[in-house]
């Protein structure tokens, strides 16, 4: 893949608008066209600093933009260019089996929190990043973590009652092999 760096300006602005950004990237991505529709070397260098495709260019600006609410000012790239948004986890609070809340906090000692949780209908889980809320206070990351399974859990309690779903998992007859 050639860099977009090495394109002309026609063809820059072709790459650029081939991307189609969600809405946390537009402001990013019309920061971009719009540098490289005017010539402006100086804003289309630091841009293009970030990557050598638009997608990479424009997501690792919005990460990096967003990583400053958390004390992040270099550009820090893994092995395959990204910029990672993930503040080490400081704290694992294990509710249970299979429910857990991670406590990430950030070079500015801003806390992240997310949630890994579990049903039995339904689960899911992720790592604190710099698109979490930014939290100031230790005490408030863990309300927020209780307050997050617990939202995870009504929803899914709503949802299993309004469907009126089995709530036996295990159904023997269900395999197409005999126990």
């Amino acid at each position: 893949m050639i860099p977009i760096q090495k394109f002309r300006k026609q063809k820059k602005i072709a790459a650029i608008l081939e991307y189609t950004p969600c809405h946390t990237e537009r402001k990013a991505f019309e920061q971009y066209l719009l540098a490289v529709r005017k010539d402006n070397t100086e804003k289309i260098a630091y841009l293009e600093s970030f990557g050598d495709s638009p997608q990479r260019i424009i997501r690792n600006v919005c990460t990096y933009e967003r990583g400053l609410l958390f004390g992040y000012t270099d550009k820090r790239f893994d092995e395959h260019g990204w910029i990672r948004g993930m503040p080490p986890i400081v704290e694992r609070i294990e509710l249970g089996m299979l429910n857990t809340i991670f406590i990430g906090q950030a070079v500015n000692g801003m806390y992240a929190i997310a949630i890994n949780w579990c049903t039995g209908h339904a689960g899911g889980g992720r790592h604190p990043s710099v698109w979490d809320e930014p939290i100031a206070v230790y005490k408030d990351a863990i309300k927020k973590g209780i307050t997050e399974l617990e939202k995870k859990y009504a929803y899914v309690t709503s949802v299993t009652n309004s469907k009126k779903l089995d709530c036996n998992i295990w159904n023997p007859n269900s395999y197409p092999f005999s126990m």
